[in-house]
């Protein structure tokens, strides 16, 4: 993933966060305002370079007193005293200074500061950031420094996605970036939204077809109550990239587990499992999970859809999600609205059922007591 693309998501994520707003602009845009933001500068530089402010310019430079009154303050006693003494040097670009405002006249006439020469006339970035002094800021923005962008990141945020997705630069780990696309995250960010607002505990939570689990990710970053999340998925390599972006709970005595498994293949009464330990080189001893919540946003995907959610026994909490984008080869199970999807999903209990209107389609997505 590129690093815009990441910050953009990151931004979309934590909407709350000023820093990484920031962070994006000045990354992609060269903002000035966010640049200033991020690294606390000198107010003082800020309103010369921002707004150049004439007080502030004066301020940082080491110009005569004489020219400060004559271009702030107009001062006509000053304005002869320099003619008459030829201070200046360049009655010209002392009259455009004082006239006109003029910036190049007026750097012309203070001598040295070229940083802040450049920084003021030209917005130099270069200059910028040697008057600011944030190295790994200068390195990510003006040198496109990757290994820059993790500790910058840590200074903003704390959370898991940016110690996996360091860890996959690190490793060159490849993974689908669609995983962290705008419709994925805005998708997943409105359940853990819609979750919350019901005040309800997930306790022992199965992931159904839980790709590499950025869901279980922005669940155990919430403050809802959950125990335990149990991924499952019959592709093999999500296994290792599902555990990167839960790491601190894969950790914490299996918190967090990926397995590759069919999801018809469940007992959602009483799951056991094992899976191949290459640490030990043999298979995991059996573990026996029961499950208090079935989490499927990925029904589209679900091509006998009605003999999977018939396994799940009444009385499990369900959260649910398809779209109608029926546009995608792989979409076999889409619907046209959430009505029918509810009658795709009978409940006994509906704690939330809605839609997210979404660029390219509508998400569907149903929270209840099946």
């Amino acid at each position: 993933m590129q690093t815009f693309e990441l910050l953009d998501r990151l931004e979309l994520l934590y909407a709350d966060n000023s820093n990484l707003s920031d962070l994006r602009r000045l990354y992609i845009d060269n903002d000035l305002s966010s640049l200033f933001r991020l690294t606390d500068g000198d107010e003082e530089l800020r309103k010369a370079v921002v707004e150049k402010n004439m007080h502030s310019i004066f301020r940082l430079t080491d110009a005569d007193e004489e020219l400060r009154k004559a271009v702030v303050e107009q001062n006509l006693h000053s304005i002869f005293r320099l003619i008459e003494s030829n201070v200046t040097g360049n009655i010209e670009d002392l009259r455009k200074a004082v006239v006109e405002q003029n910036l190049h006249s007026l750097f012309r006439l203070i001598q040295g500061n070229d940083d802040i020469r450049s920084a003021v006339t030209e917005e130099n970035l270069h200059s910028i950031f040697r008057l600011v002094d944030d190295e790994d800021l200068r390195k990510l923005v003006l040198e496109d420094n990757t290994w820059k962008l993790w500790p910058i990141l840590d200074r903003y945020i704390d959370t898991q996605f940016v110690a996996a997705f360091k860890n996959f630069f690190v490793n060159d780990t490849k993974i689908w970036d669609d995983c962290f696309s705008r419709g994925q995250l805005e998708s997943k960010l409105w359940l853990v939204e819609e979750l919350q607002k019901t005040k309800v505990d997930l306790g022992t939570v199965f992931l159904c077809a839980g790709w590499y689990a950025t869901l279980a990710t922005m669940l155990f970053e919430s403050n809802i109550n959950i125990d335990k999340v149990r991924s499952f998925d019959i592709d093999d390599t999500c296994v290792d990239i599902a555990e990167v972006f839960n790491k601190p709970w894969f950790k914490n005595e299996w918190q967090f587990k990926s397995l590759t498994q069919d999801i018809m293949d469940i007992n959602y009464n009483e799951h056991t499992w094992q899976f191949w330990s290459n640490a030990n080189n043999r298979m995991s001893y059996p573990i026996t999970d029961t499950p208090d919540t079935i989490i499927n946003t990925s029904c589209e995907h679900i091509e006998n859809f009605s003999k999977w959610y018939d396994l799940i026994p009444d009385g499990k909490l369900v959260i649910l999600q398809s779209n109608n984008f029926f546009e995608v080869k792989e979409h076999v199970n889409c619907v046209s609205s959430i009505e029918e999807f509810a009658v795709k999903a009978p409940m006994q209990n509906i704690l939330y059922s809605g839609e997210l209107k979404l660029p390219k389609y509508k998400r569907f997505m149903l929270i209840g007591i099946k």
